[in-house]
């Protein structure tokens, strides 16, 4: 019995199981004669065995398997269309005209299914047949999937056909839009503007989408042309094509009265319902100079939810930071509304130095009078523009606000401002206040005003009994740059709190390059019982990256905690200097698997000659996992 007899037997059996062994073996050896009784098992078997027939009908192909499947597609079963259906999809190729030739079928829903499968074949032939079918055809759903078909074939051999049908009923047009923008050919922007005119609202809507996907500059003047006499609700979508296909930025490059034209049309398109129109329109506007596009912008922000239109208020700021800071703008800030007050505090603060301090008078007028969360936008704006005439201002915010956020701003801006014994004063009073954050900014404005007065307070504070006020001092006298203080920082090295012994030695790194200066307490520290502040330590004198403290981080190695040990590892790698290659493999031999692997990282980030050696030793280790770890730093090292 040949082999053919033996599967046709077996598929012709009533078990199922053996049916579907059968249908498993006429697939994987692509036995054609087959092809008709998997055919019957499409449509009479279980579901099972249905589906194993259609496996097999997909990995046998050819033209005589696409002939016996097109005859299901006028099955009265619709699972079995289906089947068909994506079967074709993925065989016609194998015999397209005896596809193709089923266009010419009396039955309307067997020029659709074709249609559709025609446009899954990838194939150049599909295109004539189609484009016959989409200008000929009597049924307008054949046209319709002619259309789509020819969208996802993609071929610009389609492209005229599709813009003939321009002229189809709506429903037509939707497919042959949404086809000639998935082509994009050369012909197709100037067709679609010149459709227009002639068009349904909802197709001329659609026209205008696609448009603005299609990124052709020329159609630009030819659609700023159709504003003139286009319903608001197309111009509005001609608003959002043009802002996609220019940029909020080549705007500006557009001739003045078509520039005009279109500004006004963007201040109409603010108040369109759809939110992409709106957010065009504020990035169109953007470029817009002048009172009236600001009070419009203004306006529309009063009607958004700070909770919903998160996307819109951020558009918003944007666009009134590019705008400026003008009439309308200052306007604002007289008026009651808390949304529009944050909006146009939070614009003002994006805009440049010059337009910012236009507001500032405006801003210092109506401060007091704003609630909390107001004020604070509105200080933002005064400690990036106000100068030092404002000085007054900022001191009576330190004598009578209480919030830590403003507080901390004017602190700032008087650090930064002024040089006043009366600032200096009023900045030391509020290192004693509550709050730490204050506390923080109070120090840091201290640091930044550089006041003779500021730094005898901080020498004396370093004998404090407060351990707080000790540790602010030795930090502002560790940043003052002046290494005059060199030697109460060395005494402070041995306060009996932690934390200032740390900020003491941050300073001295700060102030002296010379490691001698302060050994002894740096050696001390190193073997403090606190592993944080060994840690710490380690960090310090790593992040110099000086030479000078290369013996410190090579005794750091034998620390007894891993991670100390690991970050020393790291800042001596830091280095690249070969002398750390031996302490490192020293310590690769000593320590844990956790260490080794740190160690390797560092020997391939170093990649120097002995590196390479000693990752080359390295992959002869016992654990496979650091030969690997030592592989991959030897094949970085060799990359580059």
């Amino acid at each position: 019995m040949s082999e053919c007899d033996k599967i046709l037997n077996q598929l012709r059996s009533d078990e199922s199981e053996v049916v579907r062994d059968a249908a498993f073996i006429a697939g994987a050896e692509k036995i054609e004669c087959a092809v008709p009784e998997l055919i019957r098992h499409m449509q009479e078997g279980n579901l099972g065995v249905q589906e194993a027939a259609e496996r097999a009908l997909r990995v046998i192909r050819g033209e005589k398997t696409v002939q016996a499947v097109i005859p299901l597609l006028v099955s009265e079963e619709a699972p079995v269309r289906n089947a068909a259906m994506d079967i074709l999809r993925e065989i016609a190729e194998d015999d397209l005209e005896s596809v193709m030739g089923q266009l010419d079928s009396s039955n309307p829903d067997l020029r659709i299914f074709i249609s559709d499968i025609l446009g899954s074949s990838n194939s150049l032939f599909s295109v004539a047949p189609l484009c016959d079918a989409l200008l000929n055809d009597q049924e307008v759903n054949v046209r319709y999937q002619a259309a789509v078909s020819l969208g996802e074939l993609g071929f610009s051999d389609a492209a005229d056909s599709l813009i003939q049908a321009l002229e189809d009923e709506e429903w037509v047009q939707f497919s042959v839009i949404e086809a000639l923008t998935k082509i994009g050919a050369a012909q197709t922007s100037g067709a679609l503007v010149r459709a227009l005119g002639k068009s349904t609202p909802l197709v001329a809507s659609m026209i205008v989408e696609a448009l603005g996907e299609m990124g052709d500059l020329k159609i630009v003047p030819l659609l700023i042309d159709q504003m003139k006499t286009a319903p608001s609700p197309l111009q509005n979508k001609i608003c959002k094509a043009v802002v996609q296909l220019l940029g909020d930025k080549t705007l500006e490059l557009l001739p003045a009265d078509k520039r005009d034209q279109f500004n006004k049309a963007l201040l109409v398109a603010l108040e369109d319902e759809d939110e992409e129109i709106q957010l065009a329109a504020l990035r169109g506007l953007s470029t817009a100079k002048g009172d009236e596009a600001t009070r419009k912008v203004m306006s529309t922000v009063a009607t958004f939810n700070i909770d919903r239109d998160t996307d819109k208020l951020i558009a918003a700021v944007e666009c009134l930071a590019h705008i400026g800071c003008n009439d309308a703008m200052l306007d604002v800030f007289l008026e009651d509304n808390e949304l529009s007050l944050r909006v146009a505090a939070e614009a003002v603060s994006r805009m440049s130095e010059n337009e910012m301090k236009k507001a500032v008078p405006t801003i210092l007028s109506i401060f007091n009078d704003k609630g909390l969360f107001v004020q604070r936008d509105l200080i933002t704006v005064l400690v990036k523009a106000a100068d030092a005439s404002e000085e007054k201002f900022f001191q009576n915010l330190l004598k009578e606000h209480t919030d830590e956020v403003i507080l901390k701003k004017a602190l700032y801006f008087l650090g930064e401002n002024s040089s006043s014994l009366k600032c200096a004063e009023m900045i030391f009073e509020k290192l004693s206040h509550e709050s730490f954050e204050v506390k923080d900014a109070a120090l840091e404005a201290a640091i930044a005003m550089n006041n003779e007065m500021l730094w005898i307070r901080f020498v004396s504070s370093v004998e404090s009994e407060n351990a707080t006020d000790r540790m602010m001092a030795v930090y502002a006298l560790g940043k003052s740059k002046n290494d005059v203080y060199v030697e109460l920082l060395k005494e402070a090295l041995s306060d009996p709190v932690v934390d200032v012994r740390l900020v003491a030695l941050e300073g001295l790194l700060a102030l002296s390059s010379q490691s001698t200066v302060f050994a002894e307490q740096v050696q001390s520290l190193l073997h403090d019982s606190n592993r944080d502040i060994r840690l710490a330590v380690v960090d310090m004198i790593g992040k110099t990256q000086s030479e000078a403290y290369l013996h410190y981080l090579i005794e750091a190695l034998d620390d007894e905690d891993d991670w100390v040990a690991i970050r020393a590892i790291e800042h001596l790698g830091e280095l690249q200097n070969d002398e750390v290659v031996e302490p490192l493999l020293g310590v690769f031999a000593a320590r844990s698997v956790l260490v080794q692997h740190r160690v390797i990282k560092t020997l391939g980030n170093m990649g120097t000659e002995r590196c390479f050696g000693a990752l080359l030793t390295m992959m002869r280790h016992e654990d496979p996992e650091i030969c690997e770890a030592a592989e991959q730093a030897a094949d970085q090292i060799r990359s580059r």
